[in-house]
């Protein structure tokens, strides 16, 4: 099929991510993002092998929430790729996206980056005792400043050796990494690139992805976790919420989609089902199945997901995305990413001396209230600090 005549910059007939509009979908599916993140941090991160072996089983498999990262991945490509495609001839285009996404991104990470500062600081020049993280003794040391730069200029992703402190930290930081560097990448291409050859681009990208983190598992063990955040072995979901963006504005597809209301139902359980198969491997330590078909099975399921129920918004899944808490928690869920791991981590090893668990009512408490006070403060910093920023950065117009 021809892809060289839609109108990427008409309107359409449903809303779309360039509209001023909030789409509620996609706000829910945000929160469904984040909240497999949680789960995955909170529970199936935490030790739980005391409460016996199914709980533990199900607990582990919670494990492969991880995948939320491949649904913001999915969402980030769609939202941030239509917005370009409808703004792709705008003599603003370049200058109006870069200080939108200064104004969204950069002032809550640099805060969370110079907060990590100033805790290291204070214990490494100004606690005359040696201080810990961890029960069998890792050191809060000037070691802990060495990557600092790294992600400033958003490289964390590319050689990664943190320190424990740091990893607790910073560690959900390197998705993004990645999503800095495809936004240097996507801007471009789809200004200057014609709509067929940025299809087949991006195709292209979805085929070699796996073989790039086949190849650096395999062959480049030294490069720690290469295959795993590195962004071009992570950019087949990316590239899948682009396509998926530039297909919701083609008309034809469209209305094969509204003909064919069966096709993304069944989509989305085949390729559940497939993902359920998958599960033994995705809640190990990485290998060969999780690099290679697992990253990419999530990505497709994801897109599927989301343009079910963007095209039928009287489905179940659809209903299920506009939650009204489902679409709050997608709101603060960027402040949250950010700070969950850490506040949890940390009120772990500093109230019970012990990494994260959830066997007994005191680990459960603490695990609780980590997860109250990440929300909290996440609301904060919406209403306060990232609300006001999204405003400003959207003065900025196409």
């Amino acid at each position: 099929m021809s892809l060289t005549q839609p109108q990427v910059a008409a309107p359409v007939t449903l809303r779309t991510p360039a509209s001023q509009q909030r789409t509620p979908e996609l706000d829910g599916l945000r929160g469904m993002a984040i909240l497999l993140v949680i789960l995955c941090h909170y529970i199936g991160n935490a030790q739980h092998a005391q409460l016996g072996f199914f709980l533990d089983h199900l607990f582990t498999c919670m494990t492969a929430g991880w995948s939320g990262v491949d649904l913001f991945f999915v969402l980030s490509g769609f939202l941030i790729g239509g917005i370009l495609l409808d703004a792709r001839e705008s003599p603003r285009y370049f200058k109006t996206f870069y200080l939108r996404r200064v104004h969204r991104i950069l002032p809550l990470y640099y805060s969370w980056i110079l907060l990590y500062v100033l805790v290291v600081s204070v214990i490494v020049f100004l606690v005359h005792r040696p201080v810990y993280v961890l029960p069998e003794g890792v050191r809060i040391t000037t070691r802990d400043f060495y990557a600092v730069p790294n992600y400033l200029v958003f490289i964390q992703n590319m050689l990664y050796s943190p320190t424990r402190f740091e990893w607790i930290w910073l560690i959900v930081t390197w998705s993004l990494a990645v999503e800095e560097q495809f936004y240097l990448v996507a801007p471009p291409l789809i200004r200057y690139v014609s709509l067929k050859v940025l299809v087949i681009l991006l195709a292209s990208t979805i085929f070699v992805a796996p073989i790039l983190r086949y190849v650096s598992f395999v062959y480049l063990t030294d490069f720690q976790r290469l295959y795993q955040f590195a962004m071009p072995c992570r950019a087949d979901a990316l590239s899948l919420g682009i396509l998926a963006a530039i297909a919701w504005r083609w008309d034809p597809f469209r209305a094969f989609l509204a003909k064919h209301p069966a096709v993304l139902p069944r989509a989305v359980i085949y390729l559940g089902l497939l993902v359920f198969a998958e599960v033994w491997w995705l809640v190990r330590p990485p290998n060969l199945v999780t690099v290679t078909i697992g990253y990419t099975s999530l990505a497709f399921l994801y897109v599927c997901l989301l343009l079910l129920v963007l095209s039928q918004t009287s489905s179940t899944a659809a209903h299920v995305t506009r939650y009204a808490w489902l679409r709050a928690l997608g709101g603060i869920s960027y402040c949250v990413y950010l700070i969950h791991m850490a506040i949890n981590s940390l009120a772990h090893r500093i109230l019970l001396h012990d990494e994260p668990r959830i066997y007994d009512w005191k680990g459960v408490i603490i695990t609780g209230g980590a997860l109250v006070l990440s929300i909290s403060l996440a609301s904060l910093s919406w209403k306060f600090v990232e609300k006001p920023l999204l405003r400003r950065g959207h003065r900025f117009s196409f």
